[in-house]
């Protein structure tokens, strides 16, 4: 097996050097598969790069959930939630072993950001805007309904609630799945191999030069168009290119814990307040339970993310103040994760502020 995967990476090389490229995509997570499947199903001839494992980066340190885009309600990002809810939905249906509805509920309590009755036009607008089915839409709980749903919960302040949609996901075996698709539908993708620069023809992008991280051998990729799509290190490609400049990214990070499910045996998944009002995930999967997410700012290298012990610590606290006789401590947690947003910077925001949504930089040299 071992010779056979070799041959194949041989040949995917020698295709690497000798052809030309309508697209070459750099960077093999989600964002980057998506761009190479897209472009391989119209027809184009497309060669995807990553310099680590397929979703090494943020792809495979998420929450696990391709969410609705809730928490963008309260920033009125109307468009944003509606652009990622029927995203969800065609995901789920293309994948439905890989997107499955799991219901989330929102506990409500006195003095939290969210009122009973804001929430439930919130969540009816979210299940509109979403596109989320009859069966999966928003439903209101009592004091008594929202306790019995979760007995954790600690009772003091506990108004109401609500059970709303998510999806949960496998993360890097949807980007793996997305990659194989494209590369059955012709796409050129391969792992462990770095863009170290481009090829320019009159200023403009002809080519990258990459390097085979597995055997150091250098290797000219030919190509009509070049998408940067490594997340977290765009700039560090832009700045290699020259045009580094305008817009920039602002990196935070998001840490998740897991604990024994018998430390925290949460009936299903819950979306709760900390206490500073930040929203923080509780899913069990398995015999195991994990919480999060943290967003703080990182200003680090993109290699070296983890989870420090303050991260760690305010995830505990978080659990500790909202659910009954938990009393976790740090001896608790089992493992962790930690990846990084490559969110656009804003001035003036702070990183729970900044804008989830998208955008396409073209540099000069195209």
């Amino acid at each position: 097996m071992k010779s056979d995967a070799l041959l194949k990476r041989n040949a995917t090389l020698q295709k690497l050097a000798s052809e030309k490229f309508q697209l070459v995509v750099i960077g093999g997570g989600i964002t980057g598969a998506g761009i190479a499947l897209d472009a391989a199903t119209r027809g184009l001839t497309v060669a995807l790069i990553e310099q680590h494992d397929f979703a090494y980066g943020t792809s495979s340190r998420s929450t696990k959930l391709i969410h609705g885009g809730l928490r963008y309600l309260k920033q009125l990002e109307f468009g944003l939630v509606k652009e990622v809810g029927s995203e969800r939905a065609v995901v789920h249906r293309l994948a439905p072993h890989l997107v499955l509805p799991e219901k989330m509920l929102l506990p409500l309590k006195e003095g939290s950001s969210m009122g009973y009755w804001i929430t439930s036009i919130g969540l009816q607008i979210y299940d509109w805007l979403a596109g989320v089915k009859h069966s999966d839409k928003r439903k209101m709980l009592s004091r008594i309904q929202t306790l019995q749903a979760e007995p954790l919960l600690k009772k003091k302040g506990i108004k109401g609630g609500a059970l709303y949609a998510e999806y949960r996901t496998d993360d890097a075996r949807l980007t793996l799945e997305t990659i194989r698709t494209a590369s059955g539908n012709g796409a050129c993708c391969i792992n462990y191999v770095r863009a170290e620069g481009f090829i320019y023809n009159g200023g403009k992008i002809s080519g990258v030069r990459v390097v085979d991280v597995l055997n150091g051998t250098d290797i000219n990729i030919q190509s009509g168009m070049v998408v940067n799509a490594t997340g977290p290190w765009v700039d560090l490609l832009r700045k290699s290119d020259g045009s580094l400049e305008g817009k920039r990214l602002h990196l935070t990070r998001g840490v998740h814990i897991v604990v024994d499910f018998k430390m925290l045996p949460v009936s299903q998944s819950v979306y709760f307040e900390g206490p500073d009002q930040r929203m923080i995930f509780a899913i069990p999967r398995d015999e195991k339970t994990y919480v999060g997410t943290t967003d703080t700012d990182y200003t680090g290298a993109c290699e070296s993310v983890v989870a420090t012990k303050a991260d760690v610590q305010y995830l505990v606290d978080a659990i500790n103040f909202c659910f009954e006789g938990t009393s976790l401590n740090l001896n608790d947690v089992e493992s962790s994760w930690a990846g990084l947003r490559p969110l656009i910077h804003e001035d003036g925001k702070s990183a729970s502020e900044l804008s989830r949504k998208d955008e396409i930089f073209i540099s000069p040299s195209g």
